[in-house]
């Protein structure tokens, strides 16, 4: 048994056709009838438009030799009168030949042959994706499917080729991909899909024109949402104090408001130590001269300080960050500043920020201007 497009002598027209109303091999087209078959393909050549003219009967029949011819070993079923009864010279038809008893049974053995080799329609070697409970729940959910119009069809000028075959899912071959689609999923990809659709028209805020000309309008004021900690402050956090004063705490709530008050604590110190030993070591040293008393150990103790001091600052005075703009707060750095930011001229930027941080609980970025409380 051949597949009709294997047959070179079959025009590639009429292939197409019979193929679009479901002859794919010779076994099938020699089964049919030609005038049943010469009805269907009037049908599809009628939607299709695949042969300029209709095949007749005929035209099956020449079809249905040729298919005979490439596959002797499988004759057709149904023979012609001309086949079955001999006219002799005279006019007289002759008596048809029995066959013998040998030949019959050959015969019906290879029809029961191919009889069952035409009946195996599964394979064991098949998968049965069906026997899966998630594919039974998502089968149970879905669509029907929904013939293609053969307007779309003919339009688009679509061959039986570019149309792609259906998967059986009780006949999966190798590897097959299936996106399962549970109810979970579709009940969340319905919801999501109704949020697009309008609401349409609401009937309850229809008014009757009295009302709507009458002077008393009632509006329901909106619901205030959840306020946010990291902006909005605690209700009892700027109790009796005045908004204009620096102990009005203000600004975002910084997510972690310890370390910046350990990085404000060691960035004050760090300069404190190193103006200590700008002025202490000198007059230690000129005190020492004039008095003759050793000061080498408060010397030691000074610059001790100092490094120690240094060390903290290396590792936590400079960690601290912005809440907005993620900017080292206490870290020295030449670039222009906010107009905002706190700065004493000399001093700089770095000292009155740590020193407004320590002790008022808030301060303006250096970098962005942006208020930053550490208080909730």
């Amino acid at each position: 048994m051949s597949q009709l497009e294997d047959i070179n002598t079959l025009p590639t027209e009429a292939v197409e056709l019979l193929e679009a109303v479901g002859y794919l091999n010779s076994h099938d087209l020699q089964q049919a009838d030609a005038e049943e078959l010469s009805a269907e393909l009037t049908k599809a050549n009628d939607v299709f438009s695949i042969m300029l003219d209709t095949p007749s009967a005929e035209v099956v029949e020449e079809w249905k030799n040729i298919v005979a011819a490439h596959n002797p070993s499988h004759p057709p079923k149904e023979t012609s009168k001309q086949d079955a009864v001999s006219v002799d010279g005279e006019g007289e038809e002759s008596d048809p030949v029995a066959p013998e008893d040998g030949e019959v049974n050959e015969q019906d053995e290879e029809e029961d042959e191919e009889n069952d080799a035409h009946a195996i329609d599964l394979d064991p070697a098949l998968v049965n994706f069906e026997e899966d409970p998630e594919v039974q729940e998502m089968l149970q959910i879905s669509p029907e499917a929904v013939q293609l119009d053969p307007s779309l069809i003919r339009r688009h000028k679509l061959a039986v080729a570019d149309i792609p075959e259906g998967i059986l899912l009780t006949q999966c071959q190798g590897e097959v991909e299936i996106n399962v689609m549970t109810t979970a999923r579709l009940a969340k990809a319905q919801r999501r899909e109704s949020e697009l659709k309008r609401t349409g028209l609401m009937v309850s805020r229809i008014r009757d024109f009295d009302a709507a000309n009458s002077g008393e309008h009632h509006v329901k004021p909106l619901e205030k949402g959840k306020p946010r900690e990291a902006v909005a402050a605690s209700d009892d956090l700027n109790v009796g104090v005045n908004p204009d004063s620096r102990r009005f705490v203000r600004g975002v709530l910084h997510p972690d408001p310890m370390s910046v008050r350990i990085s404000a604590f060691f960035s004050v110190l760090v300069e404190l130590m190193l103006v200590g030993n700008l002025i202490g070591i000198p007059w230690l040293l000129i005190h020492e001269h004039l008095s003759g008393n050793s000061m080498f150990w408060w010397v030691i103790g000074l610059s001790s300080g100092l490094l120690l001091s240094a060390l903290c600052y290396a590792f936590w005075g400079i960690s601290a960050r912005c809440r907005v703009c993620g900017q080292r707060q206490f870290a020295p750095k030449k670039c222009l500043k906010n107009k905002k930011a706190h700065h004493i001229p000399v001093i700089g930027y770095i000292f009155p920020t740590a020193l407004h941080a320590m002790f008022f609980k808030w301060f303006y970025c250096t970098y962005c201007g942006t208020a930053v409380r550490l208080k909730k």
